[in-house]
């Protein structure tokens, strides 16, 4: 999915709730949101209701903390401390 969504600029919404999404899944999204030439142009995040704690969150928070194109996240339910 991650390739996926660095060849294709035209996605602004990615949301994937109750996916199963792990701490790994997390740290695969904040490397492929991580600002750069490959960085897809996505304004939505919505993760909610995957169990990948605070732990993936952090993994997650690595990438994209300073990703210009994001303006709204979700992490509801996602057992987060």
């Amino acid at each position: 999915m991650c390739t996926f969504l660095e060849r294709c600029s035209s996605i602004l919404a990615l949301e994937l709730l109750d996916n199963k999404v792990t701490y790994l899944g997390c740290e695969f999204l904040g490397r492929t949101l991580m600002p750069g030439p490959k960085c897809p142009p996505i304004c939505v995040l919505k993760l909610d209701h995957n169990q990948f704690g605070s732990k993936g969150l952090n993994a997650l928070l690595v990438g994209i903390h300073s990703n210009e194109f994001l303006r709204i996240l979700s992490f509801s339910y996602c057992n987060l401390d």
